[in-house]
């Protein structure tokens, strides 16, 4: 099956032995997740949005710096999975079948071995549990409540924020008032209630409203 993995770059990874014009193996894949997001309309720097709120909300939480910052690493590649997935369905804006989400759903499991491969064991677990729901209803492994990573609760949040608020092919962007009302709505069923407070502390906060403000 065509994916969008170059393999030579996982065999360079694993070996331990690039040349040394090579990326070394954790830039390549913060690079290969970027130009995916490129090639996808709707999604372009969606990891790196979803990095930024992720790294907000885990300081909001009063995290140790460096888990503030292997939680921002895991949230810049959360999708990295999508990688081994068929170039016609990841770009894909319709509805999928059963059998093509079954696909889609994959991606989590081959973001933890990507990760693994390329020397990001400490975000593996993130990445994998990045789709549990805090109800239990999730995937890969149907985790739920505080079994489900932190940093993956995390993500999840900020993932779920980035997604509506953004313009996709099938649907438009949310406007951000109504977009943190669906994450509270969802506060105790998909998404971790503490890190919903957490996020919306942050992003309705004096600070993010400034920064939004100069970004405009």
């Amino acid at each position: 099956m065509e994916t969008l993995l170059r393999s030579d770059l996982v065999e360079t990874s694993i070996s331990g032995s690039p040349s040394p014009d090579s990326p070394q193996p954790s830039a390549a894949l913060t690079g290969l997740g970027a130009s995916l997001e490129a090639s996808i309309p709707g999604i372009e720097s969606h990891s790196q949005r979803v990095a930024c709120y992720a790294a907000a909300a885990a300081r909001e939480l009063e995290l140790p710096c460096r888990e503030v910052e292997r939680v921002r690493r895991a949230a810049a590649i959360h999708d990295i999975g999508k990688l081994e997935m068929p170039p016609g369905l990841v770009n894909r804006p319709g509805p999928l079948s059963p059998h093509e989400f079954a696909i889609v759903r994959r991606h989590a499991e081959a973001g933890e071995r990507l990760a693994r491969q390329f020397g990001q064991g400490d975000l593996a677990a993130i990445i994998r549990h990045h789709h549990e729901r805090f109800d239990g209803d999730g995937y890969p492994d149907g985790l739920s409540g505080e079994a489900i990573p932190l940093g993956a609760r995390i993500v999840a949040v900020a993932d779920t924020f980035d997604a509506v608020t953004s313009t996709r092919p099938y649907r438009e962007a949310m406007a951000e008032r109504e977009a943190l009302s669906l994450l509270w709505s969802e506060a105790g069923r998909q998404l971790d209630p503490k890190v919903v407070a957490a996020f919306c502390a942050y992003y309705s906060g004096p600070r993010a409203s400034l920064r939004r403000a100069l970004e405009r």
